[in-house]
């Protein structure tokens, strides 16, 4: 007798209606002016970060030297971060910070930026490596490798003295020790 009191007294749940809020954007865009959807889109651009990179993205914005080695150090930081609290968990990762990173190097070798990319690159591998170290499985080290070997093979083509130096510095600024190690011992080898 008891559980058909219970049963009488659980009420399901209420079924919800799928309610879609594209469309009413969508109609509520449709509505404004060019000029409206403008300021619109540049005060969400302001406001978040997210969205000011995919709009870069999908508008092929060419960006200048400056604001290119800004956003570089900014998506390095973003890559970079994690929760110190963390330590040996396999913490969040943006993992499209890293990918702006790689895209920001090639992009200031390819405008004859080198030495600014070298030295985004040695804050990568500081910040990057101190991130694989506090990790539970380093899984972000790939990643780092593969932002740093464009500047590598670029400055394995300038070559010189300044190569075997910097090659040195980005060894000491590998807190695990294996980041690109055999393709700086290579660079060091051949200056």
């Amino acid at each position: 007798m008891v559980t058909k009191k219970v049963k009488k007294l659980t009420k399901k749940p209420r079924k919800r209606k799928k309610v879609d809020r594209f469309p009413l954007i969508e109609a509520a865009l449709r509505k404004r002016t060019k000029a409206e959807l403008v300021e619109t889109i540049m005060v969400l651009a302001k406001q978040h970060t997210n969205v000011a990179r995919e709009l870069e993205n999908e508008l092929n914005i060419e960006k200048p030297a400056d604001l290119l080695i800004e956003d570089v150090g900014l998506a390095i930081a973003n890559a970079t971060d994690f929760d110190e609290r963390m330590l040996n968990h396999n913490f969040d990762v943006d993992w499209q910070a890293y990918e702006d990173v790689k895209k920001g190097l090639k992009q200031l070798i390819d405008l004859g930026h080198l030495e600014h990319a070298k030295s985004l690159a040695i804050t990568l591998m500081k910040d990057g490596s101190y991130q694989v170290e506090c990790s539970d499985e380093g899984l972000m080290s790939d990643d780092i490798s593969e932002c740093l070997r464009p500047v590598i093979q670029a400055v394995k083509k300038a070559g010189g003295k300044e190569a075997d130096a910097w090659a040195f510095e980005m060894q000491l600024a590998d807190r695990v020790g294996f980041i690109c190690d055999q393709e700086l011992a290579a660079l060091r080898s051949k200056s």
